[in-house]
C-alpha cells in the first residue's frame, strides 16, 4: 500500500510533487494486476488515497532531506518493506535493510520480478519481540560510526513498550548517529481530516490483525527518547513538513493532523551531536 501510494503520487496528483518513485511503479506492476495501484489510478480523488499519497510522499521527502544533509555513510532501514529510499541514497552510503524474515524474502521476489536491483544487506528482524542492532552489526554495521535510522510507518503497529525497547536499542549506536520516524497522535491531537482517515484506516488495517496500538503525545514520546539518550533535533506535524505553497492546489490533497514525523541524534561525548 504504502509503495502504491508513492508511486500514485506523481502520476495522478498535480505538480509539484514531494517525490517520484518509478521504482515503487515497476515493483506495484511487478505485483501483479489488480494491484493497490490500480486503485488509486482509478480512484485518484478519494480521500482515504489521497490522505494515502499524502503520507507516504511527506515522510519519504522528510526521511530523504534528513539522510542527505546528515553526511552519515550508515543507513539503516527499519521494518523496510518495500522501501526504495537506499536507491536514493548518497553515493558511499551501505545500507541495510531489516524486517521480518518473511518480508524481506517477498521484497527480494518483487524487486528480481520487476528487474530492480537490490541495494543493501536484508537483516531479519522482528522489532516487536528483539533487538535489532545486534544483528545489524553481524550483517556488517559498523558500530564505532555514525548511523542514519528512517523508522517509518511502523511504531503504530507495536505496543509502546516495544517501541521504547527500539528506541534504548538503537541507542547504543555510535554518538552522531540519526533517527527519522513517523507516529500517529493521539485522538485529542488530531483534525477532522485526521480522524476520518483514522477511521477508515484503523477500520481496514484493525480487520487484517494489525490495530494502531501505539499513539503517544508529544510529552510522552519526548520522554521515552530522552531516556534512551536521544535529542529532539525536530518534531513537525506532518502538513508542516512541505516546501511552501504545497497545499495551494486543486487536486484531491489535502492536509490533515494525524501524523507527526521526529528527527532525534544521539549526542556525542563533547554534548555537540556532531556526525562521526
Amino acid at each position: 500500500m504504502s509503495a502504491a501510494a508513492r508511486a500514485a503520487h506523481a502520476i495522478v496528483d498535480s505538480p509539484p510533487h514531494l517525490i517520484v518513485d518509478e521504482t515503487a511503479r515497476r515493483v506495484c506492476a511487478a505485483a501483479g494486476s489488480p494491484s493497490p495501484l490500480d486503485f488509486h489510478l482509478a480512484h485518484p480523488a478519494e480521500p482515504v488515497l489521497a490522505a494515502a499519497r499524502v503520507s507516504a510522499a511527506t515522510r519519504s521527502a522528510y526521511t530523504g532531506r534528513a539522510l542527505h544533509t546528515s553526511g552519515i555513510r550508515q543507513y539503516v532501514v527499519l521494518g523496510t518493506g518495500l522501501d526504495t529510499s537506499a536507491l536514493h541514497a548518497p553515493d558511499g552510503c551501505d545500507v541495510w535493510h531489516a524486517d521480518l524474515p518473511g518480508v524481506l524474502s517477498w521484497r527480494a521476489a518483487l524487486l528480481e520480478t520487476a528487474g530492480v536491483p537490490e541495494r543493501g544487506v536484508p537483516v531479519p528482524a522482528d522489532l516487536a519481540v528483539s533487538d535489532p542492532v545486534p544483528e545489524l552489526v553481524r550483517a556488517g554495521l559498523r558500530p564505532d560510526e555514525s548511523v542514519f535510522v528512517s523508522w517509518l510507518g511502523v511504531s503504530m503497529y507495536l505496543d509502546a513498550e516495544a517501541v521504547r525497547r527500539t528506541f534504548a536499542s538503537l541507542g547504543a549506536l555510535a554518538p552522531g548517529s540519526e533517527l527519522v520516524f513517523d507516529h500517529i497522535v493521539p485522538p485529542a491531537d488530531r483534525d477532522d481530516a485526521g480522524a476520518e482517515y483514522a477511521r477508515a484506516v484503523g477500520a481496514a488495517v484493525g480487520a487484517q490483525g494489525e490495530p494502531w496500538r501505539c499513539t503517544p503525545a508529544l510529552a510522552e514520546l519526548g520522554s521515552w527518547l530522552e531516556g534512551a539518550g536521544w535529542s529532539v533535533v525536530q518534531s513537525i506535524a506532518e502538513p508542516d513538513s512541505v516546501p511552501a505553497g504545497f497545499w495551494d492546489r486543486s487536486d484531491a490533497l489535502r492536509p490533515m493532523k494525524l501524523v507527526q514525523f521526529t528527527h532525534a541524534r544521539l549526542s556525542t561525548a563533547d554534548g555537540t551531536g556532531r556526525n562521526g
